[in-house]
């Protein structure tokens, strides 16, 4: 089985998807802590014309501290290596 890496992450199988994005189980490879990775697609993100709306989510996710909603622990992008683009937009939810 191949093993994906983001940063520090090892991406593993997809617990969740919609229309923009998928939400796959990845675990730091340093501390061995398990999150939910939020995966958007660049390309995605651009033709609908959707980062105001991703930096406004990052934002508001920041700030929320409440039981029984995901605390984003990490925003992170990964660069693509032929081009140097931010190929994906990664969000860390802690379970």
């Amino acid at each position: 089985m191949v093993v994906r890496k983001v940063g520090k992450y090892e991406v593993g199988r997809t617990i969740g998807e919609g229309t923009f994005a998928k939400v796959k189980f990845a675990q730091n490879t340093e501390t061995g802590e398990s999150v939910a990775m939020k995966v958007l697609d660049r390309s995605t993100i651009i033709k609908h014309k959707m980062v105001d709306q991703i930096k406004q989510e990052i934002s508001i996710m920041k700030l929320v501290r409440h039981p029984y909603v995901v605390r984003l622990h990490e925003a992170c992008a990964k660069i693509s290596a032929n081009d140097f683009q931010f190929s994906e937009i990664c969000f860390l939810f802690h379970f």
